[in-house]
């Protein structure tokens, strides 16, 4: 059993005085180890390297406060962002309101959950970094590696903020953003601006790629490659085209065939094995340490689960017949007419209790190298990474040549393809272009979402706004 700690009530309770620093913090270790002093938790590397395996075992963890299964962790988050756009649909259940993108004001719990549970993560880990800087039992040649695990963390959940209450940041770097924390502060901030938010993203995840290992334990635990991974995505929302490049290839490995499955041996079923090759980052666990039906997506596609997310008729129509992904889908019922939204199913994701959830997928950043190539106008490169991904798509693929806007549209469809269901993909990259979403086909809610549209952001949660002094109400406004 790997060993972790999630620190004491006592250790914590200073954090309690303002909304998203709250008592959340202070929830007791499910583990067998007890809670532990802050003297006791950072006297050693291994007892702070427990520390961090408590704050990624958070990351699967079961949201106590809103009782709801669509509320648990960081996978709960990004089906969300999946259930928003027009590639997947659900029939009702949980999640149901995120799929109508009704979600969004200060009382609902998305709006809740998406404020205090990145803050919950900050939080913890600003307490870490103090924590390792002030030790006198860890020598300083070991801080900085200790130190990169908690700002990934924390730069992480930053964007993840960053993300779920702005616009994209081309749209305007001035609009107001949720407050930076970077120490164990006992009263609340006042909102700041966007440009701060990801000047502190950015601060956070270079330390990290500069001071982590390219090993690690596992692939829940954040390396070189994992933060790399971090930073592509925050530069491609930056439009950073030539940083998004370099981090991504850093991310992958940089040799497209290395970190794919070829054509026989890549699975598009299961997507619960944590040790597959392309899998960067996950969130693992066992049957006995699960979260048993929170588990998003797997939970939710599979019918021993709740069954009621399917695959939308129009995206299973942009399929080519010879796309490997196309054997997860199938027809649900012959019974079912085709505009019945239970019409189409996949089984991408298997669910059982003691199933993964992948965050990061190597092929994920295999096509932000492609686009970010193709945005600085290197579409000889962008078009070779591009066919080498499909190559281990599609059977007996023949290399494509294209250019421009067809290229890129090509990359985002097939961004679309490969991550359909996982993080909201399609969701991310309509909002960081400014683009909209469009639905049709067989979805029983067809709402169109346009640029900019206010449908793509969360109000500032109530509970902020009533224990924090420095936010009012009128913080929502034209929200």
């Amino acid at each position: 059993m790997k060993k972790y700690i999630i620190l004491s009530i006592a250790a914590l309770s200073f954090l309690t005085s303002t909304a998203c620093m709250d008592d959340y913090l202070n929830e007791p270790s499910p583990s067998q180890q007890g809670s532990v002093t802050p003297e006791e938790a950072f006297s050693t590397k291994s007892n702070a390297t427990a520390v961090i395996a408590g704050m990624l075992r958070q990351q699967r963890s079961q949201w106590n406060e809103y009782n709801r299964t669509d509320v648990g962790g960081l996978y709960s988050l990004l089906f969300a962002r999946a259930v928003k756009g027009s590639d997947i649909q659900l029939n009702e259940n949980w999640y149901g309101d995120d799929y109508r993108n009704e979600n969004r004001e200060p009382t609902s719990n998305r709006s809740g959950f998406t404020w205090r549970f990145p803050y919950m993560m900050i939080g913890r880990s600003n307490y870490f970094i103090e924590g390792v800087e002030d030790s006198e039992g860890i020598v300083d040649t070991d801080k900085p590696a200790l130190l990169a695990q908690a700002k990934a963390i924390r730069g992480f959940y930053y964007f993840q903020l960053a993300l779920e209450f702005n616009h994209a940041y081309k749209n305007n770097p001035q609009a107001i953003a949720p407050p930076v924390y970077t120490t164990v502060d006992l009263e609340g901030k006042p909102m700041g601006t966007l440009e701060e938010l990801y000047k502190q993203i950015i601060s956070d995840l270079e330390y990290a790629v500069e001071n982590t290992s390219t090993t690690r334990i596992d692939n829940s635990w954040v390396n070189k490659q994992v933060a790399a991974a971090m930073l592509a995505n925050v530069y491609l929302s930056m439009e950073n085209w030539s940083g998004a490049e370099e981090m991504a290839k850093l991310a992958y490995g940089g040799n497209v065939t290395e970190a794919l499955n070829t054509i026989d041996t890549y699975q598009p079923s299961g997507f619960d094995n944590a040790g597959d090759k392309e899998w960067l980052w996950s969130m693992s666990q066992q049957a006995d340490q699960s979260n048993y039906y929170f588990m998003a997506p797997h939970a939710f596609f599979s019918p021993s689960g709740y069954g009621n997310a399917f695959v939308n008729t129009t995206f299973y129509d942009s399929f080519d017949e010879n796309d490997r992904r196309k054997e997860a889908m199938s027809i649900t019922n012959s019974n079912f007419e085709a505009t019945d939204i239970r019409y189409l199913s996949s089984n991408k994701f298997n669910f059982s209790f003691g199933g993964s959830m992948a965050i990061y997928r190597t092929s994920e950043f295999i096509l932000v190298a492609a686009e970010a190539a193709a945005r600085q106008g290197n579409s000889l490169e962008a078009q070779q990474i591009l066919n080498q991904f499909k190559t281990t798509r599609y059977t007996e693929y023949i290399d494509q040549n294209l250019t421009g806007t067809a290229l890129i549209d090509e990359i985002l469809l097939e961004r679309r393809k490969e991550m359909y269901g996982e993080n909201g993909i399609q969701w991310f990259d309509a909002k960081r272009l400014q683009q909209g979403i469009e639905r049709s086909g067989n979805h029983s809610v067809k709402i169109n979402l346009a640029p900019n549209d206010i449908r793509f952001i969360m109000k500032v949660p109530q509970v902020e706004i009533d224990n924090n002094k420095h936010i009012d109400a009128s913080v929502n406004n034209n929200r």
